[in-house]
């Protein structure tokens, strides 16, 4: 019997997604599904739904090479998420100029502070050029429910101006999505 050999090629196999730019099209469906719960046959609905949407719009393509960008991110949320899945769509941060660090995080404490049915959609740039959730946020850390499984931000390595080597976390403020499913009084909404 001959003894298999693992070859060693140094370079790690890809993970299922790894290839793809999905991760705009996963935040969706994941905020929806923390926000309310979903059963898995839910979340499927909701993704079939926004690859037929996509689809027809012959958008589908280029999303799985180049990912989602802030305006189709807005259209999937009007258009096909809608009212039906989550109640409220607020982008505290679109026109405004860029906020510090402090003042964004404490933008985000405040709106999640503990009540249920509320997410984060967060674009991110520098270290990792994605779309996630924020299930969380304490004084030190984001914390994520993200599709490609990275679990936490911590503020250390976060900025809102540009990545540097110890800062390498680019949040985007105007690319931050408050979802909820309650109906608030808040200015902005779907802008």
């Amino acid at each position: 019997m001959q003894r298999y050999m693992r070859p060693t090629v140094g370079l790690p196999p890809f993970q299922q997604g790894g290839l793809d730019s999905l991760c705009g099209l996963y935040s969706i469906v994941n905020a929806e599904r923390f926000i309310n719960r979903s059963v898995d046959e839910e979340a499927q609905m909701l993704f079939n739904d926004i690859v037929y949407y996509l689809s027809r719009r012959q958008k589908l393509a280029y999303l799985l090479s180049e990912g989602i960008i802030h305006t189709q991110m807005l259209q999937i949320l009007k258009r096909v998420v809608g009212k039906k899945r989550i109640s409220e769509v607020w982008i505290p941060w679109r026109g405004l100029p860029n906020p510090d660090l402090t003042t964004f995080w404490r933008s985000m404490q405040d709106f999640l502070d503990g009540t249920p049915g509320r997410a984060i959609i967060l674009g991110l740039n520098g270290f990792h050029d994605h779309w996630t959730v924020i299930e969380n946020i304490t004084s030190r850390s984001i914390l994520l429910y993200d599709s490609a499984r990275i679990k936490r931000l911590p503020r250390s390595s976060c900025t809102t101006v540009y990545p540097t080597g110890k800062r390498k976390h680019l949040l985007l403020p105007a690319q931050t999505y408050f979802l909820s499913n309650e109906k608030t009084d808040e200015q902005n909404r779907y802008s």
